[in-house]
């Protein structure tokens, strides 16, 4: 059985089931005793308790939780850090994670998509809002209450986007299916990570299929970073096609090219649910997004085709009776709205025939002359068109000479780059592939000035933070730290620069400042002082250590150091070399048992109340005690203890309410093995003390015994089965 279920943590929360099983932290469903209310309880398990790197992961997503306050995101109670146990306290959803629901449903209505999907961004960007990436959003961390709510979960991963370091190893974090490429690769992670990972989760209800799947886990990362998804609409092609536009923004191999926030993508989820017809044009190095509406753009062009016919002349009868081309017919919405309003009446039909051959005739002849006097008199051939080249990083100088005889050249601006060089054309009108008529076109060209050259600011002797800051906000610069030895510039103070002060270089240039750590520091190496005696300890640290002691019980003898602050071997097998003085903390044995802890755990019978406190004594002294503010709510009481070797223990209760007490069992504790073994134990005597007579104090059921002073005669306790006359005797010199 799970040790933790039945343990009332903080004495409030009373861990009753295990719902759920993590990497480093398991989850409980409790019962919060002073806001009689269910509540989950995350606890971090005992093989990561020590481990410094989980314990900070575990703490950072108590702080990432703690800031956030919103309807879509798990409401956090309380948390609790101690030596023994780090947990968080947190709203309990009675409903399935979305990776239920989707397994369940198989391929998600496009409505119910989005509605859930918006509910997921609002969160994010909350959290965004507060400088807090996820980075590990997926089905499985999302809860799904019966009323369609969405909760997201499990900010476990979490970090502060803000923070310059990356959590655990720098590699990527978070689910392989769901992962970004920046992830994959293990470069920096914003909050378009997510974006990403949404992308990838709406893919999935859509189609019932993951975009990337593979027989491990590095095939489908590489897949995030290299592959194209198969068309979602290849897939399920109910999907409206402005639905499947989002989905290819939101999932772009490049951050740059996806929404860059939840707030812009929940815009476009408004505007496709205001007009499922739509259709996105994404320009993705415009600043805008434009919306087309396919039905609106076809009206429009048939509107202006017809607008064009009536310009050129003629009424409306003959425009009707016009017979349109397949060509021309394909620019409307609608055959029907252009099919002829009036008909000839029979008797015009002869005429319309002979005045059709009448035309006819008299535009064969008028083109056969027209041919005729074009190849007697235009003797000059029709304009040559050609396809405009790709000018962009070509010299300016070298387009306008080699293509003088094929178009005109004009620089329409110039520009400040660091991708071009100076007189290198940056962009052009028209674009590469473009047609154009030989000899008789102008190009506009955009040409670069080169890069903008900028001062490096003086920052030698000045402290690094303060150098950091003008180099990198007032000028511009990458700033890159290389920390040196240095016997006259103070630590922390820059030391030079390179490029050097006052150069001129490129604006977004890297500049490399040098940064004193003081003098040189000798470096001496650790020796190996556990299993020896302080003195023989001392005399191997010699003069080069600060040394500092402190004792542990422990069977090793008296004196013996049993640990070392600074090992003598390092993580890589190598010996320990620190600097000199460096302080060094021996741990010495007292030579006595250790002691070691246990727990004695009864249940609490029911109907009984108040206030108790339970107390452990080993040879009438207390080695365990807890206190319960009321019974009535309490199933179970568990007394942490601590002692050495096998040890009877004697458990006494004690009514708060009265004072009244009394040993309710005994136990023997097999410390060394942590066994305990239940010897008596007295359910009644714990119900008679916290009984209603007893928790009020009214013992008027029992009768007083009365004493005569003149009767020579002993009465006894009716209520005392013992023979007290020894008592009375002492007392009354009987």
């Amino acid at each position: 059985m799970d040790k933790n279920i039945g343990r009332k943590l903080d004495g409030r929360y009373e861990i009753t089931e295990l719902i759920g099983v993590g990497g480093m932290a398991d989850v409980y469903k409790a019962t919060d005793i002073l806001e009689d209310r269910t509540v989950a309880v995350k606890i971090l398990k005992n093989e990561f308790a020590n481990n410094d790197e989980f314990v900070r992961r575990f703490r950072n997503e108590s702080k990432a939780i703690a800031v956030l306050s919103h309807p879509n995101i798990v409401k956090i109670y309380d948390v609790g850090f101690t030596d023994k146990i780090q947990f968080i306290v947190m709203e309990y959803i009675d409903g399935i994670t979305l990776k239920e629901f989707m397994e369940q449903q198989g391929v998600i209505k496009w409505k119910d998509c989005i509605h859930f999907i918006i509910q997921i961004l609002r969160a994010l960007q909350h959290a965004h809002d507060r400088g807090i990436v996820h980075r590990d959003i997926k089905p499985q961390n999302i809860m799904l209450f019966p009323d369609g709510t969405i909760k997201v979960m499990d900010f476990g991963i979490a970090r502060f986007a803000r923070e310059e370091g990356k959590t655990i190893s720098d590699k990527a974090i978070g689910s392989v299916h769901y992962i970004s490429p920046e992830q994959a690769s293990g470069d920096v992670t914003d909050e378009k990570s997510d974006i990403y990972s949404v992308g990838v989760m709406m893919y999935e209800m859509l189609t019932g299929e993951k975009p990337f799947d593979g027989e491990n886990p590095v095939s489908v990362a590489l897949m995030h970073m290299q592959n194209e998804a198969k068309p979602l609409r290849a897939v399920n092609d109910s999907v409206p096609e402005g639905l499947e536009e989002i989905v290819l923004r939101a999932m772009q191999k490049e951050a740059s090219k996806r929404y860059q926030s939840a707030s812009e993508m929940i815009k476009d989820i408004e505007e496709f649910k205001k007009n499922p017809s739509i259709v996105f044009e994404y320009k993705y190095l415009s600043e805008k997004t434009q919306y087309f509406n396919a039905g609106a753009i076809s009206k429009a062009a048939a509107e202006s085709s017809a607008l064009a016919k009536q310009e050129k002349g003629g009424d409306s009868k003959k425009m009707r009776t016009h017979t349109r081309t397949k060509d021309e017919l394909d620019n409307y919405d609608n055959y029907d709205d252009y099919e002829e309003d009036e008909k000839p009446s029979k008797s015009s039909y002869f005429v319309v025939v002979l005045t059709a051959i009448a035309a006819g005739i008299v535009i064969i002849v008028v083109a056969f002359i027209a041919i005729m006097l074009i190849n007697v008199f235009d003797k000059d051939p029709p304009p040559a068109i050609g396809k405009m080249p790709n000018l962009r990083g070509l010299s300016y100088q070298e387009v306008a000479n080699y293509y003088a005889s094929s178009f005109d050249v004009v620089v329409e601006n110039k520009e400040f780059s660091s991708e071009y060089p100076e007189g290198a054309i940056i962009d052009q009108t028209p674009s590469e592939g473009k047609d154009y008529m030989i000899g008789n076109s102008t190009v506009k060209l955009i040409v670069s000035k080169g890069p903008r050259m900028v001062t490096v600011t003086n920052v030698y002797e000045l402290d690094s933070t303060t150098a950091m800051n003008m180099l990198k906000d007032n000028d511009g610069f990458n700033v890159l730290i290389k920390s040196v030895t240095d016997e006259t510039v103070p630590k922390d103070f820059v030391i030079k620069t390179e490029p050097a002060r006052n150069e001129k270089v490129a604006y977004g240039s890297t500049v490399y400042m040098y940064v004193s750590r003081g003098p040189e520091v000798q470096d001496v190496v650790v020796p190996k002082c556990v299993g020896r005696t302080l003195e023989e300890a001392k005399t191997l640290l010699g003069d080069k250590f600060t040394v500092q002691t402190m004792t542990k019980d422990s069977l090793e003898p008296e004196g013996t150091v049993i640990e070392q602050s600074i090992p003598d071997v390092g993580e890589d097998g190598q010996p320990n070399i620190v600097k000199i003085n460096s302080t060094i903390i021996l741990t010495l044995s007292t030579g006595n048992m250790p002691e070691a802890e246990a727990v004695i755990t009864f249940r609490v019978p029911d109907g009984i109340k108040g206030k108790a406190t339970f107390n452990c004594y080993v040879n009438g002294t207390i080695i365990g005690t807890t206190t319960i503010d009321n019974l009535a709510y309490a199933s179970t009481v568990s007394v942490d203890i601590k002692g050495t070797e096998m040890q009877k223990v004697v458990l006494e209760a004690v009514n708060e309410d009265n004072d009244n007490s009394d040993t309710i069992g005994e136990y023997s504790v097999d410390f060394v093995e942590n066994i305990v073994t239940e010897v008596n134990f007295d359910k009644n005597v714990l119900k008679n003390l916290f009984s209603d007579k007893n928790s009020s104090g009214d013992n008027s059921e029992r009768e007083p015994i009365v004493i005569d002073p003149d009767d020579d005669i002993v009465i006894d306790d009716p209520f005392d089965d013992d023979d007290d006359s020894a008592f009375w005797n002492d007392v009354f010199g009987y």
